[in-house]
């Protein structure tokens, strides 16, 4: 990510982190991805079905955050890519800086082993 990409993510995370984690919490079948300059990023469950449907692991990053006592597992996607899922998917809500796709609801035990895997694979 560019400098100015990175200060937006940061900026989103100091305002913004526990609305986001909170709306993850219960979240089952939407994408919740949020505008950074070039990229939209999607975090834990958002990040999960994203990458189910862009299957690109390499695209997630495990962020340890001074704030928050867990791991947060983030994914990005370049904003040109998101034109493509759109038309594949539903968008529910979209601005600027907010796009929320519906697809296909959690499988529940695919997540939990999906996030302690990517959680391994950072040690």
């Amino acid at each position: 990510m560019l400098p100015q990409n990175l200060t937006k993510l940061n900026t989103l995370l100091t305002k913004d982190l526990n609305k986001i984690l909170q709306q993850e919490q219960d979240n089952e079948n939407r994408v919740n991805m949020y505008g950074v300059g070039e990229y939209w990023v999607a975090f834990q469950r958002s990040a999960y079905l994203l990458e189910c449907i862009t299957h690109k692991k390499e695209d997630r990053i495990v962020l340890h955050l001074d704030n928050y006592p867990f791991p947060v597992v983030m994914h990005n996607i370049h904003y040109n890519k998101v034109n493509d899922m759109c038309r594949s998917h539903i968008a529910t809500k979209k601005t600027l800086e907010f796009l929320q796709l519906t697809t296909t609801p959690i499988n529940e035990q695919s997540y939990i082993k999906w996030f302690r895997k990517v959680l391994k694979d950072t040690e």
